[in-house]
């Protein structure tokens, strides 16, 4: 048994899928089993997890106290220097732990340069690891909800702010400076997102933030951040003075969608149906050509995880999953539309994280 609760049950999945063992790098993954979030760079680190509990890292020097804080003394760590380089480790590692010959699966955090030169080495067949850590992050524990309701009510603070402050004459960067102020004033950090006004809101993810705000323009605030570990994701689209028939005609059918998204929402249905479900709304307005994201993604400990809410994802949900929903109608060259809630499925529904209103805001 680990000192990490979240090792031993992998560790259950690894006995259950008959791995013997796999091998995970710097990632999310690594965060949300042991905390460790070392910097990504060229310096090989990995935690080696395995069916007979005999668990091993290998990190560079420079990460020892990192390492050795979370993992020890259950979960040995092999360190190298700068100036000798992982070989002498590896083989120390490998060897004691009998990965010769072995069948190892890999998460995206391992580089594949040095996939490459292990699998030649210690001959090992590797297989495809991405979906073992994911069975773990998909359901949230009771924590890990409460923290995700944390991070979005202090979005919702945050957006209170940014009606207040958005007006004719500001750039898209300004609305990006103030959210993220606001954020890390409550306590917040690790601000993104899409902050785009008039024609930029037809494109979905716009990152330049350089035009002047105008009168009559949509302006598409979406934004995440990090609190206590979790992430936020929100969008709402707000109008400066009052909008035209059409502006309100595609606000008024993305914002149908994306209820009858939350409400379509329980344990039992799969994500491809749930995004039939909101497409179909935007579709039957004649605007399907116009919606050219995926209804939602996962949201974590990072802002994109699985489950992904898309037309070819077929897995069930289950209570404790969390995600967003979020359509958006983006007609080129005019405007733009996105409402975004992030929700954990319930009992017999669901729960939205955030609560600022979704009906269209005149400012």
């Amino acid at each position: 048994m680990s000192n990490l609760p979240r090792i031993d049950r992998l560790v259950e999945i690894l006995v259950k899928k008959g791995l013997e063992h796999i091998m995970i790098g710097p990632s999310s993954d690594m965060e949300y089993l042991t905390k460790i979030a070392p910097i990504i760079d060229e310096r090989f680190k990995v935690l080696v997890i395995s069916k007979n509990g005999k668990n091993f890292a290998i990190a560079p020097q420079i990460c020892k106290d990192e390492f050795e804080e979370e993992l020890l003394p259950d979960i040995p760590v092999y360190l190298w220097g700068d100036d000798t380089g992982p070989v002498a480790a590896i083989d120390m590692a490998f060897g004691e732990h009998g990965l010769s010959d072995a069948t190892v699966a890999l998460n995206d955090g391992i580089r594949a340069i040095d996939v490459l030169s292990m699998q030649k080495k210690y001959q090992l067949k590797l297989v495809d690891g991405d979906e073992l850590v994911s069975i773990l992050r998909r359901a949230k524990s009771p924590e890990e909800i409460e923290r995700q309701k944390a991070v979005g009510a202090l979005a919702d603070e945050v957006l209170c702010e940014i009606e207040n402050f958005i007006r004719p004459g500001l750039r898209e960067y300004d609305i990006w400076l103030k959210l993220r102020d606001e954020f890390e004033r409550r306590g917040g950090g690790k601000i993104s997102g899409v902050f785009a006004s008039g024609p930029n809101g037809a494109m979905p993810h716009y990152t330049k933030y350089d035009r002047v705000i105008e009168k009559n323009d949509l302006m598409v605030v979406d934004f995440g951040g990090t609190y206590r570990g979790y992430r936020s994701d929100t969008t709402r689209t707000f109008v400066i003075g009052e909008p035209t028939e059409e502006q309100r005609k595609v606000y008024e059918v993305v914002l149908k969608a994306q209820k009858a998204g939350e409400a379509f929402v329980k344990p039992g249905i799969r994500a491809c149906d749930l995004d039939r479900t909101v497409r179909g709304v935007i579709e039957e307005a004649g605007y399907g050509s116009y919606f050219t994201h995926r209804t939602g993604h996962g949201i974590g400990i990072i802002a994109h995880e699985p489950p992904y809410i898309t037309a070819t994802e077929t897995t069930t949900l289950q209570e404790g999953m969390t995600f967003s929903i979020e359509p958006g109608i983006y007609l080129p060259g005019k405007f733009g539309v996105r409402i975004e809630n992030c929700v954990v499925v319930t009992k017999d529904g669901c729960e939205a994280f955030t609560h600022y209103p979704r009906e269209l805001r005149v400012i």
